[in-house]
């Protein structure tokens, strides 16, 4: 049941690659709790994963960012806010290690 606890709230949601990660988790959640986002992954992971069936669950933009690079990283603010139309309320980061998982 939601309480649309979330109503209202903007924010960028990094790290989600498929059903099995906890952003994707997050993102789903957030969601049917009213917030809106865009979802981020470095270019190899959205080539790899599945964000594009989260986004259009979602109703998100996906905007690839490389994290080492500044302007891929001014790119994914300016145009976050610009597609949430305004201030950013939360930065979501998630990882996924396949190693840490395996122990």
């Amino acid at each position: 049941m939601s309480h649309q606890l979330l109503a209202g709230k903007r924010g960028i949601i990094f790290g989600a690659l498929d059903e099995q990660s906890i952003a994707w988790k997050v993102a789903l959640q957030a969601h049917s709790e009213g917030a809106k986002f865009t979802l981020t992954n470095a270019p190899v992971a959205l080539r790899m994963g599945a964000i594009n069936q989260l986004a259009e669950k979602t109703g998100s933009q996906v905007i690839g960012a490389d994290v080492t690079l500044l302007p891929d990283l001014e790119n994914l603010l300016k145009t976050s806010v610009e597609t949430l139309g305004g201030k950013l309320d939360f930065i979501l980061q998630c990882r996924y290690e396949y190693q840490c998982a395996k122990r």
